[in-house]
């Protein structure tokens, strides 16, 4: 394939299918991970409610060894997600929700 029409595909798949923004997460063990965005949303349409804004979520384990501290499965907690103008305040709300969730450990 020519490098053409590599990049006009390339193109054409960004246009139709989006981009997942980049993120960072704290996590201790093989506990909840609390991840912020670190670029903002990029819609497929421009239109959604999160377009352009970070976001801040927990992925709570789930399944064999999630009890137990050995998870490997973690799954979205829809209810813990939050959307933010600001990276900073994403960044600053999970590192809230983490130290939180550390206190309680304790």
């Amino acid at each position: 394939m020519s490098t053409q029409v590599e990049d006009a595909l390339s193109q054409y798949l960004d246009r139709i299918m989006g981009q997942q923004a980049r993120w960072r997460y704290f996590q201790k063990g093989r506990g909840p991970m609390f991840i912020w965005t670190v670029e903002p949303f990029k819609t497929r349409f421009g239109d959604a409610k999160a377009d352009g804004k970070y976001e801040s979520v927990v992925y709570v384990p789930y399944g064999k060894g999630s009890r137990s501290g050995r998870a490997e499965n973690w799954k979205r907690d829809d209810e813990s997600a939050s959307l933010h103008q600001l990276r900073r305040d994403a960044k600053a709300r999970a590192l809230r929700l983490y130290r939180e969730w550390e206190e309680k450990q304790s």
